[in-house]
């Protein structure tokens, strides 16, 4: 059989896989009907919102954990401040060490990749807190630790090198002064000695437990007003926490959607395997940070799970077959509407 053949062949099979796959169906398990006397319900009226009944997650000081990860950055952001006296209409900032490719950016860039893995790896709980599912615990911190000793090895790299790199950007700043007939803005006090440089890079983590109305002393005097306050939290936790879980996952599905719906051959219509990848290893993030108990997200994220299963083993035919890629984004968006009805 030649490529052509196989690619016919492949075509065929994901045609059929796809027609055969009711993962994205409005109603699971629905019968299928001619267009004009189809049985199938609106999303809306199988759908429980979140939105309508905040989702009960039971014991949630037992399933889950509070981490608290602040991080420090050096900022190459310099304000200006005679230049902000000339201006006299708002503040001008100097960038030092500006482009890519240079050693400050770099050792930022470590630091970025931790505030990453914490967000990827938690759901919200307040500002600079964040909800870490309680089976995932021995990985993140062993991971997470990971990532500090890179942020502190790319501190102790920068700063056995910051005498060269003070001096490159300095000569910089001297080139554009020279330039720009300001030889003010080259200013060698603009940069920190190292010491002070080392002050302004740290990572401070902190694990506490998730508060409970009834944990707290009882010497302390606790009012019913401030136990049904811990509550409340709780409550907007276990609710946020996932709807944030449906959040995520609608955004690579609504790219994909709009991707996929641009004929071959148009502007725009260039199929990158990272299309599906993303839907891929967004489904599975979810599925393991997800700290609810509610049945109906647990579904959505199953239905993700397995509908970009087929698209994974027919990213080929994806990129050569406009019949399959409008099916594969039609059934994307249905599961778009379940799960939009969440939120």
């Amino acid at each position: 059989m030649n490529m052509q053949s196989q690619l016919q062949a492949a075509i065929a099979a994901a045609e059929k896989t796809l027609d055969d796959s009711s993962v994205a169906s409005p109603v699971r398990g629905a019968a299928n009907h001619d267009d004009d006397q189809s049985t199938q319900q609106p999303v809306a009226d199988v759908v429980v919102p979140i939105v309508s009944k905040a989702v009960k997650i039971k014991n949630l000081d037992e399933k889950a954990v509070l981490v608290q990860v602040n991080r420090r950055m050096y900022s190459p952001n310099m304000h200006d401040k005679e230049e902000s006296i000339k201006f006299g209409a708002g503040n001008v900032t100097k960038h030092l060490f500006e482009g890519k490719d240079n050693i400050v950016k770099e050792t930022n860039a470590v630091f970025g990749a931790l505030y990453k893995y914490v967000n990827d790896m938690t759901v919200p709980w307040a500002t600079g807190v964040r909800l870490l599912n309680a089976n995932l615990y021995m990985e993140f911190s062993t991971e997470l630790r990971k990532h500090v000793d890179d942020a502190n090895s790319a501190v102790d790299k920068l700063a056995a090198n910051w005498d060269t790199a003070v001096q490159v950007d300095y000569n910089r700043m001297l080139r554009i002064a020279q330039a720009k007939g300001k030889p003010n803005l080259a200013n060698i006090n603009d940069y920190p000695d190292v010491q002070t440089l080392r002050s302004k890079y740290g990572v401070d983590v902190q694990y506490m437990p998730v508060p409970t109305a009834d944990g707290f002393d009882p010497r302390l005097g606790m009012s019913a007003a401030d136990q049904a306050s811990v509550q409340d939290r709780v409550n907007d936790a276990e609710a946020n926490g996932a709807k944030y879980v449906i959040n995520q996952m609608l955004d690579p599905m609504s790219n994909a959607v709009e991707k996929l719906r641009v004929n071959i051959g148009d502007k725009g219509s260039f199929f990158r395997d990272s299309l599906i990848d993303n839907m891929v290893k967004v489904a599975d993030r979810m599925g393991r940070i997800n700290i609810s108990d509610d049945p109906v997200v647990t579904e959505r994220i199953k239905d993700l799970r397995a509908l970009v299963g087929i698209y994974a083993k027919n990213k080929d035919v994806l990129r050569n077959s406009q019949s399959v890629r409008t099916k594969a984004a039609t059934q994307i968006d249905n599961l778009v509407g379940q799960m939009a009805g969440l939120v």
